[in-house]
């Protein structure tokens, strides 16, 4: 499904409760407004930034208008089964799909297509990975999209260069009161968390850890709150490996279920699954939720 500006625009100021006087304040009509949300006519650039400025959107929030094709469930559902089944045509069948609906080169699609043939390997994967570089090494200061697809290939980089991109896009995006905004930053940074601790590197991990709790000020928005709980367990019980520890992995990932956090519950269980073999760590019982719990 695409989503135009105007829809996306109107969408985000009913979710934030604003009237269109908010939104226009003393400089566009509202006259002018209607026109372009309900009849699609064109509004001048620097009135949409007026709008976008008045809306106070977020990182994550401003990144919809580059990234305004939304994916489907079934969408995701095809991704998932390309990436993990290792049939290298199948991949490529889907590559081709999500071009044939991609409207720019780092769109929702785009994006997938590219995860997909990093997974390939080979040839493709080289190529791919040599223009995600080529494209972020040539940026100066990282957005919501660089941020993402830096964490594509972060598991490629050399650590040197994991934590000089880490320092300069947290030195220029870090506000520790504007925790929206920095959700993708936060997001960044949890891979590069988790990327040192696969690596054994600690000292780095601690470093980005420090990080992420100057910015997990107030921990009510729930994504914040996901990726933080799940980095900060993980690190506590490697750096601890007491017996409450691994209990507490278990009791985590066990609430998630209940309260449905299927996409955090799966993140667990997997990162846990993967320090496991390098640390040597014991198996745990992964306890779904039971009706009536």
């Amino acid at each position: 499904m695409t989503a135009t500006h105007e829809e996306l625009i109107e969408s985000l100021r009913r979710k934030k409760a604003l009237s269109m006087k908010d939104v226009c304040g003393n400089r566009i009509s509202h006259s002018s407004y209607s026109r372009f949300i309900k009849n699609g006519q064109s509004l001048a650039i620097d009135k949409l930034l007026i709008i976008l400025k008045q809306m106070d959107l977020s990182f994550r929030e401003a990144g919809l208008f580059d990234h305004n094709i939304q994916r489907s469930n079934a969408d995701a559902l095809l991704m998932a089964e390309a990436m993990t089944s290792g049939d290298l045509d199948m991949m490529a069948e889907t590559v081709d799909f999500f071009m044939s609906n991609a409207k720019r080169t780092y769109d929702i699609y785009g994006m997938m297509a590219i995860q997909i043939r990093l997974k390939m390997g080979g040839d493709v994967a080289a190529k791919q990975e040599q223009e995600l570089k080529d494209y972020l090494f040539s940026v100066n200061s990282w957005d919501f999209k660089e941020m993402y697809l830096f964490t594509f290939i972060l598991d490629r980089m050399d650590s040197s260069v994991i934590v000089y991109y880490i320092n300069r896009t947290f030195q220029r995006a870090a506000a520790p009161y504007l925790l929206e905004r920095n959700l993708n930053l936060i997001i960044l940074m949890d891979e590069a968390h988790f990327e040192f601790l696969r690596r054994n590197e600690i000292a780095h991990a601690q470093d980005i850890m420090n990080r992420l709790e100057s910015l997990v000020v107030n921990r009510t928005f729930h994504s914040v709150q996901g990726y933080y709980t799940i980095s900060k367990s993980l690190h506590t019980m490697l750096e601890e490996q007491r017996p409450e520890d691994f209990q507490k992995i278990s009791r985590l990932f066990h609430n998630f279920t209940v309260v449905e956090a299927t996409f955090f519950a799966q993140r667990l269980q997997n990162r846990y699954q993967e320090l496991e073999r390098i640390y040597q760590l014991p198996k745990l019982e992964w306890l779904e939720a039971t009706d009536g719990f």
